[in-house]
């Protein structure tokens, strides 16, 4: 009889664990929780913040070529007093001197040992109704 109790015990604790893991899908988020920007390509606000980040980038950088995104590895938003922006992008050195313009239009280095791919890791605050941006924090490895 005993036996019996622990495995219906076991079954309710199992059947309890699995409408937890299964019903948190269909909750709401939590208001102000960082979300993944769906887009990164096409979403206007990241890619202010995505720029300006570059340009903070490379205004701190001792090299004298500027360097520009080669792909988005992660982008998250998250709503605060503000909008912040947490987001993984993998750069690499470019042929334009620096100060660039208009990286877009800068070709990247064909040779390994110049093209120099890096992975940084940006946070940048942003109050766009006061046109006030930050870069909080710039991490490259």
């Amino acid at each position: 009889m005993a036996g019996v109790k622990v495995i219906v015990t076991l079954l309710a604790a199992a059947l309890m664990f699995a409408g937890a893991v299964f019903g948190a899908q269909d909750r709401p988020r939590l208001l102000g929780a960082p979300v993944e920007v769906d887009d990164a390509d096409n979403d206007e606000g990241f890619q202010r913040a995505l720029q300006f980040a570059m340009v903070e980038y490379n205004r701190a950088s001792n090299d004298m070529y500027s360097s520009r995104v080669v792909r988005v590895i992660s982008a998250k938003r998250q709503l605060v007093s503000g909008i912040k922006y947490v987001m993984k992008v993998e750069i690499a050195r470019t042929t334009c001197p620096k100060p660039a313009t208009d990286l877009q239009n800068c070709a990247f280095h064909e040779a390994p040992e110049m093209s120099q791919h890096t992975i940084c890791d940006f946070v940048v605050y942003t109050v766009p109704w006061l046109n006030h941006i930050k870069l909080l924090a710039s991490s490259c490895h």
